[in-house]
């Protein structure tokens, strides 16, 4: 077979159009054989080469959009500007696109969002489980007991009973935390009824999904793989 220009190519394997291929060519989204390539009319044998699309392509050409941000601390999950600081000026423009569990303003890490209702639906919705773990550091020594209060479900907040959770020491003042569910300020609530404060509280991952390469204030559109683990 002879080789073939790399936006014909993916005309054919109706990925999109040649015009749209090109663009999508130039933002990086194509690899071959392994290397991100960006040069317009560069030809591909397409019994030879591997083609591969990346998730930013596929993402672009999705009606919706799914997304992972790394939230910094002082920055809050609204999209009012009179709140100060606000996620969504950390992102691109899309119709529809909200939060999937909020982080409050002195928190950070991982944050969800889509413009895909059934998609925050289920990684939101309590029914669901979906977990969510944290790593946090209090103010003063962490004891057995303060553990076994918060992780036992012995806690009432807005006249709810919490549901039982795993926790884990991390060291004198830290540890790890998984949820189940989603209370305002829950953490942060929990361990005031136990007479510590909460310093610093690090959202590290939702279902299965991690990234420690995102630095703070950076986004990515998430992979296929971790779309469907959510749904």
């Amino acid at each position: 077979m002879e080789p073939v220009r790399l936006n014909k190519y993916l005309k054919d394997q109706d990925i999109c159009s040649r015009r749209k291929a090109d663009e999508f060519i130039a933002k990086g989204y194509v690899k071959v054989n392994g290397q991100i390539v960006t040069e317009l009319g560069l030809k591909v044998d397409p019994q030879k080469d591997k083609v591969e699309i990346l998730p930013e392509l596929l993402q672009e050409k999705s009606e919706f959009k799914y997304i992972i941000l790394n939230k910094p601390i002082g920055y809050v999950c609204s999209k009012s500007v009179n709140e100060g600081l606000n996620i969504f000026s950390l992102l691109p423009n899309i119709k529809g696109l909200t939060y999937a569990g909020r982080l409050d303003k002195d928190s950070r890490g991982l944050l969800l969002l889509s413009n895909d209702g059934k998609f925050v639906y289920k990684a939101l919705g309590n029914e669901f489980k979906c977990e969510k773990e944290y790593i946090v550091r209090v103010n003063k020594p962490i004891t057995e007991n303060f553990l076994n209060s918060i992780s036992n479900g012995s806690i009432t907040l807005d006249d709810k009973r919490i549901r039982p959770c795993r926790v884990s020491q991390v060291n004198e003042y830290v540890f790890g935390i998984i949820l189940t569910e989603g209370i305002n300020r829950q953490i942060r609530r929990m361990a005031e009824h136990q007479g510590y404060t909460v310093l610093d509280l690090e959202r590290v991952r939702i279902g299965n999904i991690r990234d420690r390469t995102l630095s703070k204030g950076q986004w990515r559109y998430l992979t296929k793989t971790e779309i469907l683990s959510i749904e």
